[in-house]
């Protein structure tokens, strides 16, 4: 059979065997198929593992890019507007920003996904907030386009391999399962999205291409990550011809379908609701398995 006779993954280990099998009519003429895994050294180190593997880049790059204050800092340091929301790192900070009475703030971990640990407040209630150790402050985006009158957010799949980065052409979308109010700073309407892979649940699960102008949302994801790519400069010199690189970026589209980031996993989730791992995420490891193994352009994967 066409594949690698090794094969190790501990992360969406489903998805990485389906996607394998989804191309292996591609390396039918390919003899000793270099070895893949796809191993979260969170778990430990598997010693099987050789230098000369596909796998992922060094465990301390990963982490330094799932730090959504040390992403947040890089962008700073690198002068890049309009990508990320202003980030602050000390209360003061941001009201030295001179906010409007009504603007809503996310108080975030640096560590963490899937809203865990996020909290909005008002201008008034973070002048009395503590900022906890681990924690930095990110401004609402404003506006923002909804789906009948509903929050979503975006996930925008990046690949990163040989110092170049690739953007998928699809990517998947969360609506929040309660109507949207700007000034709102309840969880549920800003940040909720616990309950998506229930068929009756409140929230909802989609891809990007289901959007309406996805073309021209998409367009706004490049020309975003076009933009940050001074602050990933790091991420693409650890990647090499064997290591490779795997970033979900969150993010959510203003009216315009102009594209602002609001964090990137390094550590991303691959696995979904039955059908995102379909129409997603299985066609997204196939895309990056085919252009490791043929070495050559995947049409669905866009260089920057």
């Amino acid at each position: 059979m066409p594949l690698p006779q090794q094969i190790l993954v501990n992360r969406a280990e489903t998805i990485v065997h389906q996607a394998f099998q989804s191309i292996q009519g591609q390396l039918l003429f390919y003899q000793q198929l270099r070895p893949f895994s796809l191993w979260d050294l969170y778990y430990g180190i598997n010693p099987s593992i050789a230098p000369h593997w596909f796998q992922l880049l060094n465990y301390q790059t990963i982490l330094d890019y799932d730090n959504k204050a040390s992403v947040a800092r890089k962008v700073a340091e690198h002068a890049i507007e309009n990508v990320f929301p202003n980030s602050y790192f000390s209360v003061a900070d941001a009201l030295a920003s001179e906010p409007e009475d009504d603007t809503v703030w996310f108080i975030k971990p640096t560590y963490g996904t899937a809203g865990k640990g996020i909290t909005c407040l008002t201008t008034a209630q973070l002048a009395k907030h503590h900022l906890a150790k681990h924690h930095f402050i990110q401004q609402q985006v404003t506006p923002i386009d909804l789906i009948d009158g509903r929050k979503y957010t975006a996930r925008a799949y990046v690949f990163v391999h040989n110092k170049r980065l690739y953007l998928f052409d699809d990517g998947f979308v969360m609506i929040h399962g309660v109507p949207y109010q700007a000034q709102a700073t309840d969880h549920a309407s800003q940040v909720d999205h616990a309950g998506y892979h229930l068929a009756d649940g409140a929230v909802k699960m989609t891809r990007i291409a289901e959007l309406p102008e996805a073309a021209q949302k998409l367009a706004g994801i490049r020309a975003a990550l076009q933009r940050l790519q001074p602050a990933l400069e790091n991420y693409l010199d650890a990647s090499s011809v064997t290591a490779f690189g795997l970033l979900g970026i969150d993010l959510l589209f203003t009216p315009d379908h102009q594209a602002r980031f609001i964090e990137i996993n390094a550590k991303a989730n691959f696995s979904h609701t039955e059908q995102i791992n379909q129409q997603l995420n299985v066609p997204f490891f196939a895309a990056l398995l085919s252009q490791l193994y043929t070495e050559r352009p995947h049409p669905r994967l866009q260089q920057l």
